[in-house]
């Protein structure tokens, strides 16, 4: 097929509708494109999305009891519409071409999360659920009673208008947690990444990653490539350094670096502020870096900042370049990792200390029984030096897999966007 034939997705895929191709199908396009759709052809009271609806239809099956593949298949049973958008039924039942092209993109997209094999009951039960949200949805949103629900709701769907952003993350979010704990059991695998100062040979970044059969992993890597390469199939993974950047002062209200430092009593130093895009493009210069800075957001770049520019390109590059990575490799920050596993109370020691350490450690072993054997490992073939690095990408990993089973929340609670379509959050799990 030409070209011309294809669409250009939100990951910079080129997609053929009418040849659909497994590897082209991406979460990432499908959430992102149903988050901006509304239902009812924009007709309802206010914006209210088909991921939204989405949503809705899965937590419908959960609530309902019904497995996870059914679950999954209510996520994605609209999925067809980010790559060839809707039409409203009145029209669709006269165009039997259009309704061919739907049946085997959405065949395609099905069996690309492991779908295919649907039994008749199932899609029942998807089609039911459907309908009870279609009939929900008209009386909150248009106040008008189509008919009796076909399918007595379980759950009270949440119709209230949301954030588009917000709605793309919980999309892929709960796409990845229901295919995590759907039937095939199939380990979750979460990965954990911090910076890795430079000891004798070693530089560049620490990963520690847990699965959820109890195996776990740890490595460093010189850079952001070579270790997504190794972990592209990894479910959740977190990363100690900004994503989503500012370019001009109105932007950096959008950053969670404020917020986060508000909830961090007593380790607040431990958020840097974030540099402008500009200012981080001269990282190898540090005189030039703060003057753009000072000039864009009127304010300098600490030391500390300035250390970490070079490795805040490196991802900021890597996601330019890699954008099927959007949304999947997010911001989280060690410190708020362990006040979150701490009640909330931020661990006021060191973990360059040998206390620190320690008392690190212990909390981890609560969520991650095998921390201390882990840490054993670590400083058995690493320096010492880097222990620190490596509990910060071990606490990671951890919020990572509570995170895969409780769900997420991020610092702001509806981040936005930067210039490049990144989102600017600080994500944490519920405990």
């Amino acid at each position: 097929m030409s070209r011309e034939n294809s669409i250009l997705t939100f990951t910079n895929t080129l997609f053929y509708p009418l040849d659909p191709q497994l590897d082209e199908v991406k979460v990432e396009d499908i959430a992102h494109a149903l988050s901006q759709m509304c239902r009812a052809n924009g007709h309802f009271r206010n914006f209210y999305s088909v991921a939204q609806h989405s949503i809705n239809c899965a937590r419908e099956a959960r609530a309902s009891g019904l497995s996870s593949k059914i679950q999954l298949a209510c996520l994605l049973h609209d999925a067809s519409e980010a790559y060839i958008s809707d039409i409203t039924r009145p029209v669709k039942c006269y165009l039997d071409e259009y309704r061919k092209i739907e049946h085997r993109l959405q065949h395609v997209i099905f069996e690309k999360f492991g779908l295919a094999d649907l039994t008749e009951e199932e899609l029942k039960y998807v089609a039911d659920i459907d309908n009870a949200l279609l009939c929900y949805e008209f009386e909150h949103l248009h106040h008008q009673c189509l008919q009796e629900y076909p399918y007595k709701l379980a759950s009270k769907p949440d119709v209230s208008e949301k954030r588009m952003t917000s709605v793309e993350a919980e999309f892929i979010q709960l796409t990845r947690q229901i295919m995590n704990t759907a039937d095939d059991c199939r380990s979750i695998k979460c990965v954990g990444i911090d910076s890795c100062k430079k000891i004798g040979k070693y530089q560049g970044w620490t990963a520690f990653w847990l699965l959820s059969n109890g195996n776990y992993g740890f490595n460093i890597y010189r850079n952001i490539t070579d270790l997504m390469a190794e972990h592209y199939d990894a479910d959740c993974l977190l990363i100690d350094i900004p994503i989503g950047l500012p370019e001009r002062l109105d932007d950096e209200v959008g950053r969670p670096d404020q917020q986060l430092r508000e909830r961090l009593h007593g380790k607040k130093s431990s958020v840097f502020n974030t540099p402008c895009r500009q200012a981080v493009i001269y990282c190898a210069d540090k005189l030039k870096a703060k003057a753009t800075n000072l000039q864009i957001l009127k304010k300098s770049l600490s030391e500390q900042s300035l250390g970490f520019s070079k490795k805040i390109q490196e991802v900021d590059q890597f996601l330019y370049d890699n954008p099927q990575f959007i949304g999947r490799l997010r911001e989280s920050h060690p410190e708020y990792g362990f006040a979150v596993l701490n009640q909330g109370q931020p661990l006021i020691s060191k973990k360059s200390e040998r206390s620190g350490l320690e008392e690190r450690q212990l909390l981890l072993n609560q969520y991650f029984p095998n921390a201390e054997k882990a840490v054993n490992e670590v400083l058995s073939e690493y320096p010492k030096q880097l222990a620190d690095d490596f509990i910060d990408a071990m606490v990671l990993a951890v919020i990572g897999h509570i995170g895969m089973q409780n769900g997420f929340l991020t610092i702001p609670e509806y981040p936005v966007k930067d210039s490049r379509g990144l989102l600017m959050e600080i994500v944490y799990c519920k405990v």
